[in-house]
Parts: structure tokens; sequence; C-alpha cells
């Protein structure tokens, strides 16, 4: 079983300052408060950003209406305020994950179907790629995760604007032995460790930046861009690809299952591997749809004109850029 361990990240400096110092003690602080008390602020976290400052509430509104044509002005205003309660409770649970013991993370956050990646005590540990979204307690998978699997798990992160904030995340995320390693850098620390068996965790579905390589297709009913890392990991590294999906029970609890993308190496050219994912991300998000993050400005990215015009006779619409 994992044990706590001390901050662990690869290629990074957390940095100093006031302000560092101010931003990491005020997470601190929130997360010694019991989970009872901080769902109680995020009922007012959840109205002051909705209504108060409305943060993002154009986006998520425009989100909403593209991915979900159709519903009513009632069923919108609806999923819009659950998001914003959700996105709060989410908050202060990722605050009090910094303390969590692990008993009550394995309770909170219950799983199936995670064999592939749990071996016996006379077995070798069993690599794999983890692959998740934005959907429900992303911070919770993470050290869920790191508990279940058997070998040493690796999270891909990009690094928060905050830096009190990035470091608390960092701290929080690698409690359980997880080791963090930059998106920038994750392709050199994979190849410093490929002969030790490992677990890439990473979360693939915000945009992707103009200099990555995308994979263009449908997704939520828009015309999306992808990033192909997860793909290019899975050639590097010939480990077998899996989604992590979790549904929320009720406040504070989740249940987190184990699907497979690819389960041998290879069978999948990396096109087809994203669009496995892309469609087990999008039937997750319609299964609870105010648990996805609708803040996140998803469809920034313009589709080439190639694609609108594939789209428009209606023959696949998917593309890679190299």
């Amino acid at each position: 079983m994992s044990q706590p361990c001390p901050f662990q990240r690869s290629s990074r400096s957390s940095g100093t300052g006031a302000l560092l110092v101010v931003t990491y003690w005020i997470y601190r602080a929130i997360a010694a408060l019991p989970l009872s008390i901080s769902y109680r602020l995020a009922r007012v976290l959840a109205w002051l950003t909705e209504r108060v400052f409305k943060y993002r509430v154009a986006t998520v509104d425009k989100n909403l209406r593209h991915s979900f044509p159709g519903q009513s002005d009632a069923w919108y205003r609806a999923t819009r305020q659950r998001f914003y309660q959700q996105f709060a409770d989410v908050t202060v649970e990722a605050m009090y994950a910094w303390r969590m013991p692990q008993d009550e993370l394995q309770q909170r956050m219950t799983i199936t179907g995670w064999e592939p990646l749990i071996s016996a005590e006379d077995e070798p540990p069993k690599p794999g790629i983890l692959l998740s979204i934005h959907h429900n307690n992303w911070e919770w998978l993470t050290q869920r995760a790191s508990v279940a699997a058997t070998a040493p798990l690796d999270g891909v992160y990009k690094p928060l604007h905050d830096r009190g904030a990035d470091r608390f995340a960092l701290e929080s995320r690698g409690k359980w032995g997880a080791t963090l390693v930059m998106m920038k850098g994750v392709s050199r620390h994979v190849l410093k460790n490929r002969r030790t068996p490992r677990v890439l965790a990473l979360l693939a579905d915000q945009s992707p930046g103009k200099r990555e390589a995308i994979h263009w297709t449908q997704f939520l009913n828009q015309s999306t861009a992808f990033f192909m890392g997860p793909a290019t990991l899975a050639r590097l590294t010939k480990y077998p690809v899996y989604f992590a999906r979790t549904q929320r029970l009720s406040q504070g609890r989740y249940h987190a299952e184990l699907l497979t993308i690819c389960a041998e190496p290879g069978s999948l050219s990396e096109s087809e591997l994203i669009e496995k994912y892309v469609a087990l991300a999008e039937e997750t998000i319609r299964m609870q749809p105010e648990s996805y993050l609708w803040t996140n400005r998803r469809w920034k990215l313009a589709p080439p004109q190639a694609t609108l015009e594939t789209a428009s006779d209606g023959s696949d619409d998917t593309q890679s850029k190299p």
C-alpha cells in the first residue's frame, strides 16, 4: 500500500515571494477545515461565482448550448446552476485532499475494473497510460489512481498560473507517491525511465496549443481539436491505454471505473486511439453534463478550412496535423 511521501515533482521550481507564501497558506488553512464546513463555504462560493462575479458565465452558457442544442432555457439555467455548485464543491474537496487520509480517500472514491493496473505480489508491476477528463473530481482521481496502481504513477500536468496554488496542488497530487511531470518534459521523462514499468496519467481534453500536433474530430456536436500527446506516448512506450470514468454518487462520494481503450499496443493507429478516447469522453459527459468543466474555453481554436469542407459534404471530418 502506498505511503505518504514528500512533495515530488519534475523540472520545475515552485519559486519564492510573499504572494506565493500567502496564497499557499490560505489553501492550507481551508484544507484544515472539516468537509462539512467547507461545503457550507462552497454554497457561498457557488453563488458568488455565478451570480455576483459571473465568472465565465457567458462561456458556460455558450458551451452548454452548443454541446446540447435543442434543450429548453430552463434546462440550460438549471444545468449551469448545478455546474457552479459542483465546481465549488470540487474546489473545496481538492483542498481537503491535501490532508485526507488514505482510508477516507478509498471510501469516498470507490473503484471497479482496475485489475489491469494492479499486480499480485509475485508479479511485476503493470504499466499503462491512464487518460481521463476534467469531469467530477479529477484531483481525487489522481490520488486514487496512485494508491490503486502497483507501478509508480507519473501525473502529467500543466502549471497553474498562481504559483502558490500550483505548489499546493503539486503537494496534494503527489501525496501518495505520484511523481508530477510537466507536459513539455514528459517525452524526456519517459525515455529516461523507460526500463521501469510506470503508469502515465493525464487529462487530455484541454484545448491544444497551436504548435502541438492536432487531431480534429466531432466532439459534443462541434468540430474540436485534440492534441496527439496520448497517442504519441502510447507509440513511444508500447503501453496499453485506459480511460478512467468518474461518476458522482453524492456530495463527496464518487466512483471511478477503468475502461480499456487499447489493450494491445500498436493495434490502433494514433488517430483511432484518439477517436476512442473522444468517444468515451463524450459518453461520460452526457451521463452527468453538470459535472464537466464548462468554464474552460475548449473550442477557442477554429478548425482548418479543409475540415469544414469535408464536414459539409458528409464525409469523415477527422484529420491530423503533423
